[in-house]
């Protein structure tokens, strides 16, 4: 067999550039076909996430409506009311407040934050479109041969900076609720008299000779017969007590209209409700005696225990616990040493403080009388005498006013009296 002649061999090297040019030109073509996918798909998938960006900037702006509505009372409800299904927050934005709230009321508060979740569900689905584009990106990547490998390189960069990835947006933040819409903090008199007088028509069903007056129970002379009139006057006690060791004032029948005008108009948020606690300062649940022994012995550890088990029970005790736990880590840090004394009783005869009324007495005449006479001893002396008419020491007096100026100044609730008489350095 002889050698191919020179003539031969140039036609084989001829045909054979001529073939590896049509493929890189058909690379190149391809390249173009695929660009022009990328830029396609980019569109399409750019349309959707705009599509799931508007629904969820819509869920978390109705969202942010209605809870200015109802008042951030209601914040955690709504949170729950919409776990299941976000489309349903439209349905409660044509709706006064009151009948949004009576809505919500059906549901359990939730610490799930709504926004936040929308805001992470929206990054998946970022996360996830992305991934569809560059997947499309990529698609003729690995396709090249070893002629038009330098060819693919450069398109599939080319394609990456044209096509690049997808042109996001950020949700809104939740907005702080406020009182909400139509929320009652006050009563006129007018409201007052109508809640009072409302009341009464129902349940003064006694004729006394000179009027009505309510029902007594047969086994408890102490207490209502009827459960729902006791359970009104239970919260005006509790109310007129927390009040007072706060010194301040709160009169019967302002204390009865505002838990009745509540009872019927849940959502009424009455300044005077916050004294409303599941039990009264002086129940004996609160075990202030074992309180006040752990504070003569410096005993911080038991004092803490039984303030953190008042948190649930008695709000304002629960603080006046805490005032004094603090004091007592301050001195203790200081070096200082606490001294119980006893107070010494003078000749002058000082009747004790009159007792709170019984609560088949509240918001009657005999009940009004003691009020008037517990003002007129505080009066003559709340800041010389302790409850029980026993005279305080000069140190224990000026202890007392300074304790008072204090709660004043930094705006804390005013320490009881009774504990003036453990702090005598």
């Amino acid at each position: 067999m002889g050698l191919l002649s020179s003539r031969t061999f140039r036609q084989i090297a001829t045909g054979a550039l001529t073939g590896i040019e049509e493929r890189r030109k058909e690379m190149e073509d391809r390249i173009d076909v695929y660009r022009e996918r990328a830029v396609n798909k980019k569109a399409e998938i750019q349309k959707k996430y705009n599509e799931f960006y508007d629904e969820e900037k819509e869920n978390i702006d109705t969202f942010n409506q209605l809870s200015t509505l109802v008042g951030d009372d209601y914040v955690g409800k709504l949170n729950s009311f919409a776990q299941a299904s976000p489309a349903r927050l439209s349905m409660l934005l044509n709706q006064n407040a009151d009948v949004v709230r009576a809505e919500l009321d059906k549901y359990q508060d939730s610490d799930a934050d709504f926004v936040t979740q929308r805001k992470e569900k929206l990054k998946l689905k970022e996360s996830e479109l992305n991934q569809n584009l560059q997947d499309q990106v990529g698609l003729f990547k690995g396709t090249s041969t070893l002629f038009t490998r330098d060819i693919e390189r450069r398109g599939l960069k080319d394609i990456q900076t044209e096509v690049g990835t997808l042109e996001t947006e950020t949700l809104p933040s939740i907005q702080a609720a406020g009182p909400g819409i139509d929320v009652k903090t006050k009563l006129n008199d007018t409201e007052k008299f109508n809640a009072i007088n409302n009341f009464d028509k129902l349940y003064k069903t006694v004729d006394t000779g000179d009027g009505f007056d309510y029902q007594m129970s047969n086994e408890d002379p102490d207490k209502y017969a009827n459960p729902y009139v006791q359970s009104v006057f239970d919260k005006v006690a509790i109310m007129e007590a927390n009040a007072a060791e706060q010194n301040i004032i709160l009169d019967t029948q302002t204390a009865l209209a505002e838990v009745l005008y509540q009872n019927n108009n849940p959502t009424y948020k009455g300044d005077n409700l916050k004294f409303i606690t599941p039990v009264g300062p002086k129940d004996p649940r609160l075990n202030t005696a074992e309180f006040e022994s752990a504070l003569n012995e410096g005993n911080i550890e038991e004092m803490k225990k039984i303030q953190q088990q008042n948190k649930s029970l008695n709000i304002f005790i629960a603080e006046d616990m805490l005032n004094d736990i603090r004091e007592l880590e301050g001195q203790l840090e200081s070096g200082e040493e606490t001294t119980t004394t006893t107070t010494v009783d003078l000749t002058e005869d000082v009747t004790a403080r009159p007792p709170d009324p019984a609560p088949y007495q509240r918001g009657r005449p005999e009940g009004d009388a003691i009020v008037m006479e517990q003002q007129e001893w505080d009066k003559n002396y709340g800041n010389t005498h302790f409850d029980d008419g026993t005279l305080m020491s000069p140190t224990q007096q000026e202890a007392w006013k300074k304790s008072q100026a204090e709660a004043d100044k930094f705006g804390r609730p005013k320490r009881p009296k009774k504990n003036i008489q453990l702090y005598v350095k």
